[in-house]
């Protein structure tokens, strides 16, 4: 059974105990974002198994937190990438790892012979990802409470005025709280570490992608990078940087997709495409190392 149809039939088991709403949500990630949240609000769990480990949630949190302690998992298609492109002995970076459902399934995946780097600088979202670890005893997993950007340093990291814990960033003010982190470039830590090459590179950092790309150049004009996957949306922060816009498609086959819908075909981008950006589903996109 694909992974597709196995999660769908999942989630339908879960989902179909609130007939009043199921029958909205197919095919909109909008309905289904709202009613996840809504039943997570009645049963705002602290603690799920899913996928063979334990993750830490933060029950205030109405981003990540509710699609995993209603569902188990978090952006479907992403899960599923996931499963895909990470193997026994992977080399996997997790930049915005938020509590850590994204390193912790590919602490899984990888095993002891595998090694992942998990950068989040929220101090809550980093206290809860540190528990996780420790409690699934992942010692493949190398934490770091910072962000990946351009410069080594300090940053300012704005936060959410909402209950939207993925909100935070450190491209866009929010009207909220902020607070200093520290700040690496890819290339810096990855050096110190001396790691050779990437198997997988996830970035999802609310806007401030391409400045971990352009922290990163000197793994991506070497080679050492094979697949990515990334948050594809603000169109407004690539104009900015058209540079490394145009790298992007220079070194990478690029596909898009709707990162929580299932049975949707990814969708192949060139430089020239008329639409690059969805406006109507969150989409993030894979990017897959030129052979």
């Amino acid at each position: 059974m694909g992974l597709d149809l196995r999660y769908t039939l999942m989630a339908a088991r879960r989902l179909a105990r609130h007939p009043s709403t199921f029958s909205s949500l197919l095919g909109r990630a909008d309905a289904l974002n709202k009613l996840l949240m809504e039943l997570y609000a009645r049963n705002p769990v602290a603690l799920v198994h899913t996928h063979g480990f334990d993750i830490f949630l933060d029950p205030a949190d109405m981003g990540i937190s509710p699609s995993i302690g209603v569902l188990g998992w978090y952006e479907l298609k992403t899960t599923e990438l996931f499963i895909k492109l990470v193997e026994n002995g992977s080399t996997v970076v997790d930049v915005g790892a938020n509590v850590g459902f994204f390193t912790l399934l590919a602490a899984k995946l990888a095993g002891k012979a595998g090694i992942v780097l998990s950068f989040e600088p929220d101090p809550t979202s980093f206290s809860l990802l540190s528990k996780s670890v420790k409690r699934n005893n992942f010692g493949n997993v190398r934490l770091f409470q910072k962000c990946i950007s351009d410069m080594d340093g300090k940053q300012i990291l704005y936060l959410s005025v909402t209950h939207h814990k993925g909100l935070h960033s450190i491209s866009r003010n929010l009207g909220g709280p902020r607070i200093n982190v520290q700040s690496a470039r890819l290339d810096t830590v990855t050096d110190s570490l001396n790691i050779g090459k990437i198997d997988l590179l996830k970035i999802d950092v609310e806007g401030a992608e391409p400045e971990v790309l352009d922290g990163a150049t000197r793994l991506l004009s070497e080679h050492r990078v094979r697949n990515i996957i990334m948050e594809w949306e603000h169109p407004e922060v690539w104009a900015r940087r058209q540079d490394i816009f145009d790298m992007v498609f220079q070194r990478f086959d690029v596909y898009r997709f709707a990162r929580s819908l299932p049975f949707l075909s990814p969708k192949r981008l060139d430089s020239h495409s008329p639409s690059p950006f969805s406006t109507s589903v969150g989409t993030n996109v894979y990017l897959r190392r030129h052979s």
